[in-house]
């Protein structure tokens, strides 16, 4: 064999060699590239998951902030509709007490009549039930008949008292006869706490109404 075929067969020999170190080690490579992708994909996938799940917990909080904010309005606006019914009702029945009786010793009654509506150291305008006797009034057929009514209520304050203003239409009497048909408004507190009235003052008359509410 001649020395330049030799050298060809050398040549060849290094180059297979070469080339086969060359493909195991790329194919070494394109593992460690292969599993640190694996690797990389699996701790992104993690991480994926990781913030799906704070997202949806924080759209649970959210949701339930918002339905308790929900249910608290709609509690608060039950309350107030309950508030308003009681008050409107109690207020009714005082009203009736002043306004209605049949004849003078009826009319005398009055101020028991609205006494046992209200708290027991409720403050009471003493102009609502003038010193007057059954003698005074003797030979006066008086009588008094309770129309209608209309509340409006403020705001509550801390100690759980409410000021109401209470407006009260009804008729006047006289020996069988209608003599007047004013409407009178009252100051009163309503305390939740006692459920009662506290305090109840007139503050007036208004223009007479012309005839009687239906």
């Amino acid at each position: 064999m001649q020395a330049w075929q030799k050298i060809q067969i050398g040549i060849a020999s290094t180059l297979i060699c070469l080339g086969v170190a060359s493909g195991v080690m790329g194919q070494k490579k394109q593992a460690n590239y292969d599993a640190e992708l694996n690797k990389q994909q699996t701790i992104l996938a993690q991480k994926k998951k990781q913030l799906s799940s704070i997202q949806a917990d924080n759209e649970n909080m959210l949701l339930d902030k918002k339905q308790n904010a929900n249910n608290q309005a709609t509690s608060e606006s039950i309350r107030q509709v309950m508030l308003n019914r009681d008050i409107k009702t109690r207020a009714v029945k005082i009203a009736k007490a002043l306004f209605n009786y049949t004849d003078a010793s009826d009319y005398l009654k009055r101020q028991n009549k609205v006494s046992v509506l209200l708290d027991k150291k409720a403050t009471v305008d003493s102009a609502l039930f003038p010193k007057t006797n059954l003698e005074q009034l003797k030979g006066q057929k008086i009588a008094g008949d309770y129309y209608s009514c209309s509340t409006t209520n403020g705001i509550e304050d801390a100690d759980g008292n409410v000021p109401v203003f209470l407006k009260v239409h009804y008729g006047t009497y006289l020996n069988n006869k209608l003599i007047a048909t004013p409407t009178e408004g009252f100051h009163l507190t309503y305390n939740t706490k006692s459920g009662q009235f506290t305090s109840l003052k007139s503050v007036g008359k208004f223009a007479e109404d012309t005839g009687k509410n239906e």
